[in-house]
């Protein structure tokens, strides 16, 4: 069985639903913070999926596990392996292609539209959203676009909420995996409550899970789809290998 790797940052933030639509792969999880931890080689795999955390793209100084990432996700760009990035994930991927991460102006944590750009509309992933989606964003840094990337969405906040680079790695800033489940879950974590609690105030948990109870099955469906068209990149890649 092909291998698509999946990186974590903190125990709270693995793939969720985007497992499901990795059903037909062996799931590689690291955690790419531990001591000791040792990402796949890209030859091997037939996809990456890199998740987010609380902690920055530009904090490789102060966690070596930040800057062995960043050199890994440069070899899988090289490479071709079919990257999705989430959140941090997509910072790390913007990053390892040259861009600069940076502080935003206020940090987006809540539900809210994104809208597809016209390159957006018509990318493999994106277009599953388009022309618009409530997603659920968590965020305090933004990506500048990559060199030769394409811009894919973007929010009343964010210019860049989700893009392109090459035709096989994708990094989406809002998290598109969301769902009831995973607002609870994230809501029981304090390093989130915390979060939550500075950028949407005291009432931060009902707004949450309201907003969750309205918008998470529309969500849900639309991005299982996207998650179902990176499958098939990876698939395709597995392809070739064999």
């Amino acid at each position: 069985m092909a291998k698509v790797c999946v990186v974590r940052h903190v125990p709270w933030e693995g793939p969720h639903r985007i497992a499901a639509a990795l059903a037909d792969f062996e799931l590689v999880e690291v955690d790419a913070l531990a001591p000791g931890a040792e990402l796949p080689e890209p030859g091997r795999l037939a996809g990456a999926v890199v998740m987010g955390g609380p902690m920055s793209a530009n904090d490789d100084r102060r966690l070596p596990g930040i800057a062995a990432e960043l050199s890994w996700i440069e070899r899988l760009l090289a490479a071709g392996v079919p990257y999705l990035g989430v959140c941090l994930g997509s910072q790390l991927l913007a990053r390892a292609a040259g861009a600069a991460v940076r502080p935003g102006a206020h940090p987006e944590i809540g539900f809210a539209p994104v809208r597809a750009t016209p390159e957006g509309e018509r990318d493999p992933l994106v277009r599953a959203l388009a022309p618009e989606t409530v997603v659920l964003h968590w965020h305090g840094e933004v990506f500048e676009l990559p060199a030769g990337a394409v811009s894919l969405a973007a929010s009343e906040l964010t210019e860049h909420q989700a893009f392109r680079l090459g035709d096989r790695a994708w990094g989406l800033l809002f998290h598109a995996e969301a769902d009831e489940e995973l607002v609870a879950q994230w809501l029981r974590e304090p390093v989130m409550r915390r979060e939550a609690r500075d950028a949407l105030g005291p009432q931060f948990e009902r707004l949450l899970t309201a907003a969750a109870g309205a918008h998470a099955a529309e969500l849900a469906r639309r991005g299982d789809r996207a998650f179902r068209a990176f499958a098939r990149a990876c698939a395709e890649r597995a392809s070739g290998m064999s």
